[in-house]
């Protein structure tokens, strides 16, 4: 097992993930797959944010996971390294009104195939939350999934622009639908990407599914949502935020 060198903690904190046990620990991952668990995520969120319903809370919850995916993914670009761990290790906290993650620092491995590892990622911390949270809130897949997705454009267009090795491969073979059977039918990345380059896609981004942000208090709709008659709005220009309009439960998003 590897020892993480502080440029990796470094990074793994970026994407709100921290390693070791940490105070004010309210939920582990699996948790989150209960009616009881998923009822204190709701009731958590809705505090943080004032999301008005379990579904709206559940689209702000993604958000947060979303920077959970990112950090493993970058890991692998990156790093060439996987957290392999449960999802139960996977702990919730708080810090500053914001969920942050927190993971042991026993799992870490260099990356063995990456297809099948990347697989593991969206299997293991990906699908069971995302099917679960559909059900439970009735808010639909392709929501969610692209909550995430969000985060992963603007990490793998950041590692583009740096010329990493991985980057592209790894983008492909999220691309492709053959990774996400049998859970889902095809790629909802590539659905979302709609033939662009990261990229461009980055450069001119544009959402597929509203992300039910403009149902907080005080919210408008999103530069680039789809329900937006506008030209569609940079992702650099708007931050790795995307614009998160709960201040509260995304203060700690990537710079």
């Amino acid at each position: 097992m590897p020892n993480l060198e502080a440029e990796q903690l470094a990074a793994l904190e970026r994407f709100s993930v921290h390693i070791g046990q940490q105070p004010n620990i309210f939920l582990s991952a699996a948790d989150i797959l209960s009616e009881a668990g998923s009822g204190k995520l709701f009731e958590m969120v809705q505090r943080l944010s004032d999301a008005p319903t379990n579904t709206v809370a559940t689209s702000v919850y993604m958000r947060r996971h979303g920077f959970f995916i990112a950090a493993q993914l970058h890991l692998m670009s990156e790093h060439n390294l996987l957290w392999a761990g449960d999802l139960e290790d996977v702990s919730l906290f708080i810090e500053n009104d914001t969920i942050l993650f927190s993971v042991p620092s026993t799992g870490f491995r260099v990356v063995q195939n990456r297809e099948e590892d990347i697989r593991i990622i969206l299997e293991t911390y990906g699908h069971p939350v995302v099917d679960y949270l559909s059900k439970r809130a009735k808010i639909a897949k392709l929501i969610l999934w692209e909550n995430v997705w969000g985060y992963v454009l603007w990490m793998y267009s950041m590692l583009l622009q740096e010329n990493s090795s991985f980057a592209q491969p790894d983008l492909d073979i999220l691309l492709a639908d053959e990774t996400w059977k049998p859970a889902m039918r095809r790629s909802p990345f590539k659905q979302y990407l709609n033939n662009q380059r990261a990229l461009d896609a980055m450069a001119n981004y544009k959402r597929v599914t509203c992300c039910l942000y403009k149902e907080l208090p005080n919210m408008e709709k999103c530069p680039y949502c789809p329900q937006n008659l506008t030209t569609p709005g940079q992702l650099n220009n708007v931050s790795p935020k995307l614009n998160d309009t709960s201040a509260k439960l995304n203060n700690a998003s990537p710079k």
